[in-house]
């Protein structure tokens, strides 16, 4: 009975909640949230989840927020509050038509969720379908084959082979672009203090 009563107080009392040895879904004590995304990254040959963390970019090409971030387990993400983050640095409301979501993963094809739905508040679950790179690179194989030395149309012939570099490069962009807001908004603050 002790023990019982124990783990009641240890599951009342905790902060979060664990599902597969993971936080899940609690926000933050800082209020209700605006605008969360969260989504179970299936394979799209076996409908499974993957066992890779997905890495996720966010981009709102109104208000040029972009937020990268990555999954919080294998086959799972919880995006931060993306509405906070677009209502700090704009007064209008944001629209969800525009929103563009990119989710990437090891040994997958990058995809762009194509359908987001449009609510504008609270926590919305999105539906990720990744293909993986054997099957796309199994169709490139049955495709007709461009000429010896010439990339095919539409190709780079100095684009990188591995999709995960540009996105560690805006990853490292975008922390070095939030500390120089974070610097430049505290100085701000200091200065508007001593008027």
């Amino acid at each position: 009975m002790k023990k019982a009563m124990i783990a009641v107080l240890v599951v009342a009392g905790s902060g979060t909640l664990l599902a597969n040895g993971g936080a899940f879904f609690i926000p933050a004590d800082r209020g209700p949230v605006e605008l969360v995304y969260f989504a179970r990254v299936k394979d799209a040959q076996t409908g499974r989840p993957i066992q890779k963390a997905p890495y996720v970019s966010f981009v709102d090409p109104t208000t040029g927020i972009y937020i990268p971030f990555q999954g919080d387990g294998p086959g799972h993400f919880r995006s931060p509050d993306l509405g906070a983050a677009i209502l700090e640095v704009s007064a209008r409301p944001f629209d969800t038509k525009q929103f563009e979501i990119m989710v990437s993963a090891a040994g997958y094809e990058t995809t762009k969720v194509k359908y987001i739905p449009r609510e504008s508040k609270g926590t919305i679950e999105l539906d990720v379908r990744m293909q993986p790179k054997a099957t796309a690179d199994a169709a490139a194989a049955s495709a007709p084959a461009a000429p010896a030395g010439k990339p095919g149309a539409g190709e780079d012939p100095n684009a990188p082979a591995d999709s995960s570099m540009p996105t560690f490069a805006l990853l490292g962009a975008c922390f070095g672009l939030a500390a120089i807001s974070a610097v430049a908004r505290t100085a701000g603050r200091l200065l508007s203090t001593e008027h």
